[in-house]
Parts: structure tokens; sequence; C-alpha cells
């Protein structure tokens, strides 16, 4: 039987290092006209239903994740915690102070979708996110903990990254159950974790954020 697998990105791409190729057309499938037609009203009916009235710190949200969510923070000295440590702070980099990456902080876009022109812009990645591991901690640093959830199954795995300083939450999954699990454990961290009345009224990224993962 085939497994599923997932990963959830919020607050911020898949990594510097992710390349996209879309081909843009102007005309929709009905299925694809059906399918934003439900979401948008989706989008919609729980833009209505979110207040300012709940809303939790960080430090609450990592408590929240042992206390409600079942998981199991990994030692922040551990090799896996240390190597997530150095991807997210060199991609946290990039979206709050690519300032600091002189002239790599930002690549030409993507021309061509020849092979030739995708491998050249993929080296180009390469070399922006070893610039950015290269940061110094004194300049930028970032507050990272990754947690686990136990299967019986050792085909089932489920890891969650909550970053305090810039509201990152994500995480990934392997195995029908636990994509199942990660799905449900995404929609209480982020309602746990809330909106202000500020935060809806500027549409920040943590309001968008609760929306997003709301509307998967």
């Amino acid at each position: 039987m085939k497994k599923g697998n997932k990963t959830y990105q919020i607050n911020g791409e898949d990594g510097p290092t992710s390349v996209f190729i879309l081909k843009h057309t102007k005309n929709r499938t009905l299925k694809q006209r059906f399918h934003k037609f439900k979401y948008n009203c989706k989008k919609k009916r729980i833009e209505k239903m979110i207040t300012g009235e709940s809303h939790h710190s960080m430090e609450e949200v990592l408590a929240f994740a042992v206390s409600e969510c079942g998981l199991i923070e990994l030692d922040r000295d551990s090799l896996e915690v240390r190597e997530e440590y150095k991807q997210l702070r060199a991609s946290l980099i990039l979206q709050y102070k690519p300032e600091l990456l002189g002239k790599y902080a930002k690549l030409p876009s993507l021309e061509s979708e020849e092979l030739e022109a995708v491998m050249e812009h993929l080296e180009k990645c390469k070399e922006q996110l070893q610039h950015a591991m290269a940061v110094s901690k004194e300049l930028f640093d970032i507050d990272i903990h990754k947690y686990i959830k136990e299967y019986a199954d050792i085909n089932e795995s489920l890891n969650v990254v909550i970053e305090t300083k810039y509201g990152y939450i994500g995480g990934g999954a392997g195995g029908d159950k636990a994509v199942k699990d990660l799905d449900e454990i995404m929609i209480q961290l982020h309602k746990y974790y809330g909106v202000t009345q500020e935060d809806i009224d500027n549409q920040t990224e943590r309001y968008k954020n609760l929306i997003r993962t709301l509307c998967r």
C-alpha cells in the first residue's frame, strides 16, 4: 500500500534552494475553477470566524505542543536539530534580513525552463545558501525547537519545527496515519497561537499563516 507524505512550511518558502517552474495559462480547466471557487468560499467563511480574542505567545505554544499535541522535543544539541537550525536560519535570513548577504541577497529570475538554465540557477541557489549559513550568529540568530511523534510502526514518522523569534511553524510526515496527525496538529498549533486584533486589522503574516493552515 502506498504511504502518504506531507510537508508543511508556514511563514516562508521551503528553503532557499527551492526552484519552482510554473507555466502560466490564462484558461483554467473546469476542475481548477471549481477548486478555486471552493477554496475562496472556505477562506471567506474562515475569515469571518476569526477573532483576536484568543491568542498565545510562542513560549505557550511550545508547552502546548507537548501537553496537548503529544509531541516529544528532541535534544537541541543533537545532530538532527543542529542541521535543522542551519537550514532554517539561512531561510529566515533570506526572508527577514537579505541585506546581510550583499550581492547574494537576491538571485536573478529563472528565465528559461531549459535543463542547463535550471541547473545553473540551482548552483546559484546553493551559493546563496552557503553565504546565508556563513552569516555570524551575532548578526542573526534564531530559537528553534524540533519535536517528533513516536509510532509503533517504523514506516510512520512525524516532525514539527517551531521557531519562536519569527513565529515559524513547520513540519513533515511520512505514512498515512502520520500525515493525518500532522494536519490535525498544525491546525491545533495555529489555532492556539491565534491572532490579535492588530494582526487581523493589518493582515500580518501571523494572520495569513492561520488562514492558510485552516484552508488546507
